[in-house]
C-alpha cells in the first residue's frame, strides 16, 4: 500500500470536506438574509423603524454560526492530518515485528506465545486457546499473580493431540478469590503483513489476526535466521 492509496483510503474514511458542504449552505442563507433585511428596511413603516438591535442580534446569530462551520473545518483539518500521520506510519510498519494488544498468535514449530497481565491478583484464572472456528482446543487453570505473565502452549489439545499450525487465539478469564473479575490485557508478537486503511485508526494483520495501530506498544526488526 502507498502513501497516494492511504491518502485515498482516508479521505474515504472521513467521508469528505462535510465543512465545505455547511459552508455553502451558509452563504445562500446568507444571501437570503441580506435580501430580506435590505427589503425590511426599504418597507419599515418610518414612524415605526426596525430596531437596531433586532438585526445586529440576527447579524451576531449568523457569524456565530459561521464560527461554528469554520471550527468544525479546523477540526477536519486536523482529523484528516492525523489520519494521514496514521496511515503514513502504519504503512511503515509493513515487515516489522510488533508487539501490540491482541489475542493471536501462530502456532510454528510446535509453540503459541502470548504475553497478557493482569490488574489484580486472579488466584482464580482460565486460559483458553480457540482456534480459527471459534472452537477451545486447550484450557489451562493457574493462579495469578497481578503483573505480567507469559504464556506458551506446545500446540497440543486436552488429549495429546497436536493441532495443526496456523493462527490461534487467547481467551483469558481472570477472576478473585472471591469470584470478582479482573481485568487481564493480552498482548502478541509477530510480523505484520497487511494494513487495512478503511479507518482513521489503521489495522495491522500480525498472526493472522488484527490488531489497531494505536494498541501497538513496540516495534523492531524481525530477526533473520541464519
Amino acid at each position: 500500500m502507498d502513501i497516494a492509496s492511504a491518502s485515498a483510503a482516508v479521505q474515504a474514511a472521513t467521508g469528505g470536506n462535510k465543512s465545505s458542504t455547511a459552508s455553502a449552505a451558509l452563504a445562500g442563507n446568507f444571501d437570503t438574509f441580506l435580501r430580506l433585511l435590505t427589503t425590511q428596511l426599504k418597507h419599515q413603516d418610518p414612524t415605526n423603524p426596525m430596531s437596531s438591535d433586532q438585526f445586529t442580534q440576527q447579524l451576531v446569530q449568523m457569524s456565530g454560526v459561521e464560527q461554528s462551520i469554520q471550527t468544525n473545518r479546523n477540526l477536519e483539518t486536523l482529523i484528516t492530518a492525523y489520519s494521514l500521520q496514521n496511515s503514513n506510519l502504519s504503512v511503515s510498519l509493513l515487515g516489522k515485528e510488533v508487539t501490540g494488544s491482541g489475542t493471536g498468535a501462530l502456532l510454528k514449530d510446535g509453540a503459541a506465545n502470548w504475553s497478557f497481565a493482569v490488574a489484580d491478583d486472579a488466584p482464580d484464572t482460565t486460559l483458553q486457546v480457540i482456534n480459527a472456528d471459534g472452537a477451545t482446543v486447550y484450557t489451562e487453570k493457574m493462579d495469578a499473580a497481578k503483573g505480567d505473565h507469559q504464556f506458551s502452549w506446545d500446540g497440543k489439545n486436552g488429549n495429546g493431540v497436536e493441532q495443526p499450525a496456523g493462527t490461534y487465539f487467547l481467551k483469558i478469564v481472570a477472576n478473585t478469590a472471591n469470584g470478582a473479575p479482573v481485568a487481564a490485557d493480552t498482548r502478541t508478537t509477530g510480523i505484520v503483513t497487511a494494513i487495512d486503511l478503511t479507518s482513521t485508526d489503521p489495522l495491522l494483520t500480525v498472526n493472522g489476526a488484527q490488531i489497531r495501530y494505536s494498541q501497538v506498544t513496540s516495534v523492531k526488526q524481525p530477526v533473520t535466521p541464519i
